[in-house]
């Protein structure tokens, strides 16, 4: 009886207190959802996280946060609207219940209790686009960073960046007026724009993607009165009933880049050139860039490029804000959530010293083991966020490092001499040491050579495009690649990865089956074009082409016939009449493309004039004016050189050989031909009294293949053929059909018996005329002297030793014609001292003479010798950069002028600092004179100056 008495007694205990604590429990619930709607305060301008659109309704992510969790929790919501400091006062005072979100400081912890992290949010500075000499934090410094009163920004910068000098605005609406009114060129912001500010546009404009630098990363929660501990509880359990999915779904929403509809947004990072970068404008380039743009054609997917830091790439793939991150090397380990595309490219790590590094016996180091070894104390400078850091280091580790913020900063030390040399990958490198003119101080090891294969990444989850990437790379034509190739890298065959490639001939099904039913091709040749083709002693054919094609064979498999013929016309029309598969030696015509097929270009040759040596040297076909000078007919330079140069009367002749009879009868007064056939001709021993001039107005002959229009197989297989000739296969045929070509066409024994005859009358008048020609060659000199000052003082500033304005004018308008002819680019920089006038008026004109000379100096320094530096007057200097491809190569030298000037300057009174403003003119696209160009660059000049000085801008 007692047992059951007490274990009653225990039942109802128990009962009683679950119910107590139920009905407490939820009296707390039923208290704040039964008395009103809780109070939730946002700000307008806090976008992505909160905002409001045009007919005042919350959005952002944490207002569909927010719904989400009132709808799981059945509680009604309300939004506030306030300007961001009172969301904070508003919710410490209890006058509304939560604040939206924000980030999580410890400055606010004295008024506010936050909920667990929701998101870790990184926080971003933007970057005026004008100031090209900022690459990293370090380099803002000099200038004021704009934040809204009461943001994280101003602790999490004071905490970290103190040296940073800031400037508050009331709301992020103001800092962005701020912005577009030039009182700041940076501040802060959190991953996007507000696109709610009404000049929103413009504001990209200026401050674009690719300049924004990621500082900080931090939590981002929701925040209530300081001890609500009830009301933080319910909140922490309406958001873990959120699901991953959902809150994913919501990031990506808001925090996901925007994109067109059926296209993939893919990130890169703008610091990488050649492979990937951002022109002036902002506009994504770069060998992989146009790689990927090719991909994006051949797979029919369109592509959106999006700049951000290789950290921040990896982080968008992670979070599935961005489809695919262009490329990364694929040792180095990352997160589970992203998998590696097939490698799209391949580049080497080496190391570079500078040349004044040598081993003991005075020779340049061959390994950086032997540099290690020898050289005590050497550094060598190493970006600190290279992925290749910890390989090198696993193979040398008593290498002396020293890390670097950023390749600009690692080159400036290089160039002063504070460390040994630099380690990077080649192509990188090396493009930026030619960006800098640094290029011939620096020479390469052997080894070590580290490989890195750069491979797309994508989302573990999306097997479906990895497929879809790897599938599309495969099929690219190899063609294609290279000469994608060719134009970024500038030449260096030792670099290429798709040139060795190719050089790895992979022939398909239908190329072999071509091949094995056609049986041997007939090569059309001629018979006497030496050293191009021709048919021996031994009546072998011999030749340029016949080493060409026998390395194409070698490759191949091709077997070719050569069919011997004895003009230029007759072996065309053998082509036409289907006589024959090919020949070669041919340059394409708007009307030979309608009757033939043409390989890539194989061989190329300046055109040469031969004429009588009395004439002297020549450089242009204006110099032949008024004359009659032969061609073969056939050449398809005929018409061409009829309408451009209508003074010339041009006499067609057969072959070579009839015109060299008509020079030599001076019936002609020059013949125009390529230099290997000029070569030829003035090896015979009977030729004494001519002489080879180069035609520098008349384009290069590129030799190429032409093929039956019938056989299209044939010149792809061709061009995997030409593909695979190294250049160190071309450089041999080179020097093996040109050794002779240094002679002058006189035979020795020939020289001897001239001399002799000739020697004898010239000792007896050299007695007669020495004495008055001594007292006659005195004069000479001395007026030869006075000319060549006077004309220099009339060209030249006294100054600085700079070319005047007189001088650029007369570069320019030669250049103008130079550069049209030749479809090249070429930009006008003027520059104007900033601080200049300052220093000149505090220390005297003798300082800012001496001032201006050293800047004369440090210009000349940032231009290759092919390049015009001027002054223009007082403080004012203009730089001409001739031979340009793209407007980007007139950025990188106002990079470097801007990096020269803002070095001390040590002159013998004081030390100075200065900087400069640049405007770029661009020809052809701001003008065809020299009047419009120098123009619209003094415009542009005036606009930096306007915007805060020190940075450049093009037109």
């Amino acid at each position: 009886m007692n047992f059951f008495y007490k274990l009653t007694s225990y039942i109802i205990l128990i009962t009683l207190f679950v119910v107590i604590f139920s009905q407490t429990v939820f009296a707390e619930k039923a208290d704040i959802t039964v008395k009103q709607p809780l109070t939730i305060a946002i700000n307008e301008t806090s976008f992505p996280y909160h905002s409001i659109d045009e007919q005042g309704n919350a959005i952002g992510l944490m207002a569909d946060m927010w719904r989400l969790w009132a709808k799981k929790q059945q509680i009604e919501v309300q939004f506030i609207v306030l300007p961001w400091l009172e969301t904070l006062s508003e919710v410490a005072k209890g006058n509304i219940d939560i604040h939206g979100g924000l980030s999580i400081v410890d400055s606010r912890r004295e008024t506010l209790q936050f909920s667990q992290p929701l998101f870790s949010i990184y926080t971003h500075l933007y970057v005026n686009q004008q100031l090209s000499n900022v690459n990293n934090l370090a380099d803002l410094k000099p200038y004021s960073i704009g934040v809204v009163k009461g943001s994280a920004h101003i602790e999490n910068l004071q905490k970290y960046h103190p040296e940073f000098a800031l400037k508050t605005y009331d709301n992020r609406h103001d800092l962005y007026r701020g912005a577009l009114n030039n009182e700041i060129l940076v501040f802060t912001g959190l991953e996007k724009l507000s696109d709610n500010f009404p000049d929103y546009d413009t504001l990209r404009q200026r401050f674009p993607p690719h300049k924004v630098l990621r500082y900080q990363q931090g939590d981002y929660g929701v925040a209530v009165a300081k001890g609500n501990n009830s009301l933080l509880n319910l909140i922490e359990q309406g958001f873990a009933q959120v699901s991953r999915e959902e809150r994913a779904a919501i990031e990506r929403k808001w925090l996901g880049l925007t994109k067109q509809k059926d296209s993939l947004l893919v990130a890169f990072s703008s610091h990488y050139p050649p492979y990937m970068g951002v022109s002036p404008s902002g506009e994504p380039q770069g060998l992989l860039i146009e790689v990927w743009r090719l991909w994006s054609k051949k797979v029919g997917i369109n592509v959106e490029f999006v700049p951000r830091d290789m950290t921040e790439g990896l982080d968008l793939i992670t979070e599935q804000k961005a489809d695919i991150l262009l490329a990364y090397p694929d040792h180095v380990k990352t997160s589970n959530d992203i998998a590696f595309a097939n490698p799209i490219y391949s580049s080497t790590v080496e190391v570079f010293l500078n040349n004044r590094i040598k081993d003991v016996k005075g020779k340049p180091f061959e390994s950086l083991e032997q540099f290690n070894q020898q050289f005590n104390g050497g550094v060598i400078g190493i970006w600190q966020d290279s992925t290749f850091k910890d390989q090198l280091l696993a193979q040398y580790p008593q290498l002396n490092v020293r890390y670097f913020s950023s390749l600009i900063t690692m080159l400036d030390a290089a160039e002063r001499d504070e460390i040994s040399g630099i380690v990077g990958l080649v192509d990188l490198i090396s493009a930026r040491l030619v960006q800098s003119n640094l290029q011939t101080l620096f020479y390469r090891l052997d080894s070590p050579v580290i490989t890195l294969k750069l491979s797309p990444v994508i989302h573990h989850k999306n097997n479906k495009l990895v497929e879809i990437v790897n599938r599309g790379f495969n099929e690219l034509d190899i063609n294609s690649l290279i000469k994608i190739e060719d134009r970024w890298l500038n030449g260096n065959a030792g670099e290429h990865y798709y040139k060795k490639q190719a050089q790895k001939i992979m022939l398909s099904d239908a190329d072999k089956a071509f091949l094995a039913s056609h049986g041997k091709i007939n090569l059309g040749i001629i018979k006497n074009l030496s050293p191009i083709e021709f048919i021996d002693e031994q009546g072998k054919f011999s030749g340029i082409n016949r080493d060409i094609t026998h390395l194409i064979s070698d490759s191949t498999g091709i077997k070719f016939n050569y069919l011997p013929f004895d003009s230029w016309q007759q072996l065309y029309k053998a082509l036409l009449d289907n006589k024959i598969d090919m020949l070669g030696s041919i340059t394409p015509t708007v009307e030979r493309e309608k009757l033939l097929i043409f390989t890539d270009s194989y061989w190329q040759m300046p055109w040469v004039m031969v004429h009588p040596q009395y004439y002297g040297r020549k450089s242009k076909l204006e110099d032949f004016y008024g004359k009659q000078v032969a061609i073969v007919k056939g050449y398809y330079l005929i018409a061409k050189l009829r309408k451009i140069h209508p003074l010339i009367t041009f006499k067609l002749v057969d072959n070579r050989e009839q015109a060299l009879v008509a020079l030599q009868q001076e019936r002609v007064d020059g013949f125009i031909t390529t230099m290997a056939s000029a070569t030829q001709l003035l090896k015979q021993e009977n030729i004494v009294t001519l002489m080879i001039s180069m035609m520098e107005d008349v384009s290069l002959e590129k030799s190429h293949f032409g093929i039956n229009k019938q056989l299209p197989l044939l010149k792809g297989i061709i061009n995997k053929g030409l593909l695979s000739i190294t250049e160190k296969e071309k450089q041999a045929i080179y020097d093996n059909w040109f050794s002779l070509a240094i002679n002058t066409g006189l035979d020795k024994n020939v020289v001897l018996q001239v001399g002799a005859q000739i020697g004898v009358i010239i000792l007896l008048v050299l007695g007669v005329i020495v004495m008055w020609n001594r007292r006659l060659q005195v004069e000479i000199k001395h007026r030869e002297q006075l000319e060549k000052i006077m004309k220099h003082m009339a060209t030249h500033d006294e100054l600085t030793g700079l070319a005047n304005r007189v001088l650029l004018k007369d570069r320019l308008s030669t250049a103008i014609a130079f550069h049209q002819r030749q479809s090249l680019k070429m930009a006008v920089l003027f520059i104007d001292l900033d601080g200049f006038k300052n220093i000149n008026d505090t220390h005297g004109h003798g300082v800012g003479d001496e001032l201006l000379q050293q800047v004369a100096l440090r210009l000349q320094g940032c231009v290759r010798s092919s390049d015009t530096v001027v002054r223009f007057g007082g403080d004012e200097f203009v730089l001409l950069l001739t031979g340009l491809n793209s407007p980007n190569e007139a950025a990188y030298v106002a990079e470097k002028v801007l990096r020269m000037m803002q070095k001390e300057f040590e002159l013998s009174k004081t030390n100075a600092f200065i900087g400069c403003s640049i405007g770029i003119a661009m020809y052809p696209n701001d003008g065809d004179n020299d009047t419009d160009l120098l123009k619209i660059a003094d415009t542009m000049m005036y606009k930096v100056k306007a915007a805060g000085k020190n940075h450049y801008i093009f037109n």
